[in-house]
């Protein structure tokens, strides 16, 4: 039951920020699961602080970005899981924001160990309680641009994930926080989702928040601000806050 939500869940998740769809519920022992994704996105506008930014749209001109990726787990033991996610990004050139950039993205891997199994308690409330390790390697693509594929750093993070499906409802929750540090400058930080899902035949619906904001950093346009003097002073070592609503079946 769980092992089909499971699969469901990443792939609705795929697109989300640094692929963070590691779930609670790992492989079952010498299981693999491979799930090949593909994103697109698109935009002609956006804010910088209280102002509309719409030359994009003025110049009929839009950025977007193409990403291929695979998101791997192998169940090592009952309890203990291993997870990759390795892909490609390519961003279109446009007048107004300069040329393209294409590169590998920061693959990521980490291992997971089944603190609790909440499938297996008496008690309908216990949820699956998994705590992960991971290693981040910096991708291959210009990461001192507005609006690069990533910040293109390497580092390590740790996470807490829980999940549980309530009885033969099909309806469950999902969730986890976690800490990332990677090599300066790019600032470390606090990152998580929650999200819900209900299975109805043979779809899920699911609905999911996400966060990321950064502990430190620059200001775009602030005191040290210089991208044209390096990463050291450009986009990377920016402080991000961002947020995600995210929906899918």
């Amino acid at each position: 039951m769980h092992s089909r939500t499971r699969i469901l869940t990443l792939a609705l998740l795929a697109s989300a920020p640094f692929a963070q769809a590691q779930s609670a519920w790992i492989p079952d022992a010498q299981q693999i699961i491979a799930v090949p994704a593909f994103t697109y996105s698109s935009f002609d506008e956006f804010w910088m602080g209280d102002t509309l930014v719409s030359p994009l749209k003025d110049a009929d001109e839009a950025l977007r970005q193409y990403t291929g990726f695979v998101a791997l787990e192998y169940g090592i033991t009952s309890k203990i899981a291993f997870d990759a996610t390795v892909g490609y990004a390519a961003t279109s050139s446009t007048t107004v924001l300069g040329p393209g950039d294409e590169g590998l993205m920061d693959t990521q891997i980490g291992l997971r160990y089944k603190l609790v199994d909440g499938d297996a308690q008496s008690s309908p409330w216990i949820p699956t309680v998994t705590v992960r390790l991971g290693g981040i390697i910096a991708g291959t693509y210009d990461a001192n641009t507005p609006f690069s594929i990533g910040d293109g750093a390497s580092g390590i993070e740790g996470s807490l994930l829980m999940a549980k499906e309530f009885g033969e409802t099909g309806f469950g929750m999902f969730g986890g926080i976690g800490y990332r540090w990677r090599v300066d400058p790019v600032p470390a930080d606090i990152f998580g989702n929650v999200g819900i899902y209900q299975r109805i035949g043979g779809f899920t619906v699911s609905f999911t928040y996400w966060n990321t904001t950064s502990l430190d950093g620059l200001d775009i346009g602030g005191p040290g601000f210089n991208p044209g003097a390096g990463v050291d002073s450009g986009f990377p070592a920016v402080k991000e806050i961002n947020q995600i609503v995210s929906g899918g079946i």
